[in-house]
């Protein structure tokens, strides 16, 4: 599976850094919105993208939930769901059997524009949720799958799928594809980098000359 090679680079690696990376290489914003945040602030994901397009429905389709339970069925150890459900719609298209789904398919996650519920079963399970919030409200007949594996829009950023997406508690960063084996090593480099600064800055260094030396804040 695309970045499974990476696992130990990206298991010491935060949104912060892969953003500062690609901050220097002029791909400056890959940010999802602050809207987007973990269920519980110690909910780290990242992997390859697959993704989902839900749009507003009225009215139960004669299949429910058929694309969403194809794409969990589909989905590849290690991956992470990206869901464009169109931001404004109040109820839940993601939540605690599906989390149960997606634990035995060995996905790494999902990140949603919008919200979850089953905030207890999740959190106990441990399966890393980013979303816009909580909602009671079941998707059916509110909510409906149009289309997955495509590029979609999730908190302001496009997603195709194959990008490389990580989520933390500072947000939800995707790294295009076409650059990712690139910003996966400057961030791996940099983050050693960093453990070097934060040794000399708490012994009491210079924060100017320790910038000089490193080139690191």
């Amino acid at each position: 599976m695309r970045y499974r090679e990476h696992e130990e680079q990206l298991s010491h690696c935060y949104s912060a850094v892969l953003m500062d990376v690609m901050d220097a290489m002029d791909t400056r914003y890959q940010c999802m919105g602050p809207e987007i945040g973990p269920l519980d602030p110690s909910m780290r994901a990242w992997g390859e993208a697959v993704t989902i397009y839900l749009e507003a429905a009225s009215e139960a389709p004669p299949e429910p939930y058929q694309l969403e339970m194809e794409m969990i069925d589909d989905i590849l150890p290690g991956q992470i769901i990206v869901a464009q459900c169109n931001m404004g719609q109040r109820c839940a298209f993601w939540g605690g059997l599906l989390s149960n789904a997606a634990v035995g398919r060995e996905c790494a996650g999902i990140v949603t524009d919008g919200p979850s519920r089953d905030y207890v079963e999740i959190v106990e399970l441990g399966f890393p949720v980013f979303c816009t919030g909580l909602s009671p409200y079941d998707s059916l007949a509110r909510l409906e799958g149009k289309d997955r594996n495509v590029p979609v829009v999730c908190g302001g950023i496009r997603v195709v799928p194959g990008d490389l997406v990580f989520a933390d508690v500072d947000g939800t960063v995707v790294v295009p594809q076409a650059i990712a084996e690139a910003v996966i090593d400057k961030a791996w480099t940099k983050v050693r980098g960093e453990s070097m600064v934060r040794e000399e800055l708490r012994s009491g260094a210079s924060v100017v000359e320790t910038f000089k030396k490193y080139g690191i804040l």
